[in-house]
């Protein structure tokens, strides 16, 4: 789960994704990782190959979710400076893209599955600049009506082909 918060009015706008659910799954997997470490070294817990496997698989994974999905962002899209920046900070390290929101000529709602979308702004340039690189979930849709609205655009829905 990721939230998606929409702030702003008609001179600017921010938009937020906050990963909830793989930070969240950080923590409990710390907390698990430690659980176990601490058994080890108190010696209620056997060492062995499965032990050690089993938190490298864990530390890897945990890792993993973080490095794909966990990335925090901020879109912040200002009329008076005419500039659209995006901000992404997460495992990857920080990522600034920054383009003028004159140029911002569509508004692409990826959608993956049902619920399962990305937002990409079209450039006149034909650039497609993806706020985030992750699909997010959502059970509503004002943000992007309220993105939408904003940029006085009409979003175009895309489906996604599904792999089988």
């Amino acid at each position: 789960m990721t939230i998606f918060h929409v702030a702003g009015a008609e001179r600017s706008l921010v938009v937020r994704y906050i990963p909830v659910l793989a930070w969240s799954f950080a923590v409990l997997a710390a907390f698990g990782i430690g659980d176990v470490l601490s058994r080890l070294f108190d010696g209620r817990m056997a060492v062995g190959p499965g032990t050690g496997l089993g938190l490298a698989l864990l530390v890897g994974f945990t890792g993993f979710v973080l490095y794909v999905g966990g990335q925090f962002v901020v879109a912040s899209f200002d009329r008076a400076s005419d500039t659209v920046r995006i901000a992404r900070y997460g495992l990857q390290g920080r990522a600034l893209f920054e383009r003028r929101l004159s140029e911002v000529v569509g508004l692409d709602i990826r959608v993956l599955r049902r619920a399962q979308h990305r937002v990409e702004l079209r450039l006149a340039s034909g650039e497609r600049l993806p706020l985030t690189t992750y699909y997010v979930v959502s059970l509503t849709t004002g943000g992007l009506e309220r993105l939408s609205q904003f940029l006085n655009l009409e979003a175009s829905i895309i489906q996604e082909r599904q792999r089988r």
